[in-house]
């Protein structure tokens, strides 16, 4: 891949009748009809607006969506990509905050916008639009390998979200990272049911690249995905563990199978290794495994299907490893002074490479010596693997221990009356934080505190056993399928009050 330029990756397609795009709704857009209409939404947008303006979008997954990934950043302005499933309010803070000249979406979401919210306003089922899509179709492109291309917002998994700013350059070398890493099949056909606000949504970018169809679903549900796979014939796919964990219930519960899905890669949260298993063993699909982040336009490390048949013969341990670095970029562990860890050290998780975003909006980075500081705490084998050991703010310190939600929440996902489960710290007097888990119990089970309490604690240390559980229905999500723990957390501390939890015995010592 030689392109310095993100429509590049349409513009020198190999075979440009083919289709690029095959939307919710059936429409099917060739790579040629996708380069044309970049060109004229790219026109369209320089008559009304300057050089490095935002041109935001809030919209669920469609073909004009598509068109704008790549026209906006063609016209030398930023595509602003706001979450079309966070409240008006939410929308409209991050909409003053970037102030675009531009605001494209579906009429439902606008609607529900300030109309200040832009110069322009665009519904995409708006003559407006179509007026955008038959622009001059002769645009000279402007774009430059370092311009800023996206501008996107963290998941907000663990906080408020941040907006980061992505240059051409640095999304296509997360494009050539995953294209090596994960070894993507040319010429595929590939579904993509993560909403395109999110970094997952670079694997539209990445699929392109090799000249393969992408399949768009406005939303995902295990029912239609199932539905979109038989029907287009879709070969490989991107879940989020949430989403693997409610399509394979999905498929037991209705007998159907997915003979011509041949790859999933999954990512976006820690994966069970219960529920990994379990879709290894009825799926009969090669797995992928990637781990990155909204910073670093998509993954950094990869796990690949023969890792993945060795975990589920027998070696569990690979099974839980992130995989390894692709050649473009560094990663390393620190100490809380940034010392470098040896093989086996346990610390932050830092990433190098040229993937790494440029900016955050409107400030700078924040890295030290080019190197981004994850947030996730982790350790690496002595073969260049990376585990993932949890977020720095999802470690709860227990009475001087450190507990790992993500080690806790692994043994609870396995008792037979779990569904989901998020484990948070809250505030207690007695041990500072003591450990919570907040239970979605399967259909028709009761389970008891006492029950999952000693199911823990035969697992690992009685200092990790969680002092509260909570049963919900549900548990909140992100838009790209994460657990929303800042949510949880503040669920658990309303809940639970201020009282001290269970503080029966001193905390112990090993």
């Amino acid at each position: 891949m030689r392109t310095t330029v993100l429509h590049e990756l349409i513009s020198q397609a190999t075979a440009p009748e083919e289709p690029a795009l095959i939307g919710d709704d059936g429409t099917t857009i060739t790579f040629a009809e996708l380069e044309r209409q970049t060109r004229c939404v790219a026109a369209w947008i320089t008559h009304r607006t300057i050089p490095g303006d935002r041109i935001a979008v809030v919209a669920d997954n469609s073909t004009g969506y598509a068109a704008l990934y790549y026209g906006v950043p063609r016209s030398g302005r930023v595509l602003t990509l706001i979450n079309q499933r966070l409240a008006p309010a939410e929308q409209a803070a991050q909409l003053a905050a970037t102030r675009p000249t531009v605001l494209f979406g579906d009429a439902r979401y606008l609607s529900a916008l300030p109309a200040a919210s832009a110069q322009h306003v665009v519904a995409f089922d708006s003559a407006d639009w179509q007026t955008a899509l038959s622009g001059d179709p002769h645009f000279i492109d402007v774009a430059q390998p370092e311009d800023p291309a996206w501008l996107l917002f963290t998941s907000g998994s663990t906080g408020v979200p941040k907006g980061v700013v992505h240059s051409h350059r640095s999304l296509l070398a997360a494009v050539r990272g995953t294209v090596e890493g994960r070894s993507v099949e040319p010429g595929g056909v590939y579904l993509l049911p993560f909403p395109m606000c999110h970094i997952a949504g670079y694997n539209l970018l990445v699929n392109h690249s090799t000249g393969s169809t992408v399949v768009l679903t406005a939303q995902f549900r295990p029912e239609t995905f199932a539905d979109m796979v038989t029907r287009h014939q879709v070969r490989s796919c991107s879940l989020a563990p949430t989403m693997l964990h409610a399509l394979l219930g999905y498929l037991e519960r209705s007998g159907r199978s997915l003979p011509t899905l041949r790859s999933v890669a999954y990512g976006s949260a820690a994966m069970p290794l219960d529920l990994l298993r379990r879709a290894i063993d009825t799926m009969g699909v090669d797995f992928h495994q990637g781990y990155g982040m909204t910073e670093t336009g998509g993954n950094v490390t990869f796990l690949g299907p023969a890792e993945h048949r060795a975990g589920a013969a027998g070696d569990a341990d690979l099974l839980a490893s992130a995989g390894y670095p692709h050649r473009e970029v560094e990663v390393a562990i620190v100490d809380p002074a940034g010392h470098r860890l040896p093989p086996t050290g346990v610390g932050e998780i830092v990433i190098r490479g040229a993937q790494v975003a440029p900016g955050y909006w409107p400030d700078g980075i924040g890295v030290s010596g080019g190197w981004l500081a994850t947030g996730d705490v982790g350790r690496m084998d002595r073969d260049g693997r990376l585990y993932v050991v949890d977020r720095l703010k999802d470690i709860i310190v227990t009475g001087g221990e450190n507990v790992s939600s993500r080690e806790v929440e692994d043994v609870l996902s396995l008792h037979p009356d779990v569904d989901m489960v998020a484990v948070v710290g809250v505030p207690d007097d007695y041990w500072g934080e003591a450990v919570c888990a907040v239970v979605v119990p399967v259909a028709g089970r009761q389970p008891t505190e006492a029950d999952l309490v000693a199911h823990v604690r035969s697992a690992i240390a009685g200092f990790k056993r969680p002092r509260a559980v909570l049963l919900v229905e549900e548990l909140p999500l992100t838009g790209n399928g994460k657990v929303a723990k800042a949510q949880v957390r503040a669920y658990a501390r309303s809940a639970l009050g201020r009282d001290n939890i269970n503080a029966e015995t001193p905390p112990p010592t090993c």
